[in-house]
């Protein structure tokens, strides 16, 4: 079998006497983890593809439509944006290094498994966290430079600022609970149950060293 193949040459990482190749090693192992692996940065593309294009899209129809205070919704979203190409660049780079198996598999496979779990829980987080910030910035910036509302002396009075203030806080209170759901099923299904899996073989392979 090809996992008690593994569970061999895990044991045998960096034996001198009977080591197995890195080049076989990385072969077997691959045929193991790869799949998961390769499964994950190819949803990460693809998800840096969607956002791309949405935000892209998004920002062009705000600056060739708005101008002055509207235009922070634009600037809000390419603030976003920049911060999660800089996620997706550090997430990018820990799944290559995943990928190289002879690259000292034994000691940095299963810390480098910690970590993307460290970051996928922290990207579920900021976006559910994210998504009433967003909400109340939105609307907030809507009221107070859209031409529509701008031009009612109503939206003006300060009594009428901070009920729709309080009104948007209850709504993204409200909504906040189903977009964490949401977003927990998102991110499981692109990430977590690949990491799953990854997990599950590298503690099978623990565990039948110790029980050596």
């Amino acid at each position: 079998m090809e996992l008690d193949q593994l569970k061999e040459m895990w044991d045998d990482v960096g034996s001198k006497e009977k080591g197995p190749s890195a080049d076989e090693l990385q072969a077997l192992l691959q045929k193991k983890s790869k799949s998961p692996i390769a499964k994950m940065k190819r949803n990460l593309f693809m998800e840096l593809l969607f956002i791309l294009v949405l935000y892209v899209l998004t920002v062009a129809y705000y600056f060739l439509n708005f101008s002055g205070g509207m235009l922070s919704l634009a600037w809000m979203l390419i603030v976003i944006g920049v911060l999660y190409l800089l996620y997706y660049r550090q997430k990018r780079k820990l799944l290559n290094r995943m990928e190289c198996v002879s690259c000292e598999v034994k000691s940095n496979l299963s810390m480098q498994l910690r970590v993307l779990e460290k970051y996928v829980k922290f990207y579920m987080w900021v976006g559910t966290l994210l998504f009433p910030v967003v909400f109340i910035a939105s609307g907030v910036i809507v009221l107070l430079y859209s031409p529509d509302t701008t031009a009612d002396p109503v939206t003006r009075e300060r009594f009428f600022i901070w009920v729709f203030l309080a009104v948007m806080i209850v709504f993204a209170a409200v909504l906040t609970v189903p977009v964490y759901f949401l977003n927990k099923w998102y991110v499981r299904k692109l990430y977590g149950q690949h990491i799953e899996r990854l997990k599950k073989i590298v503690d099978e392979m623990n565990e039948d060293q110790v029980e050596r």
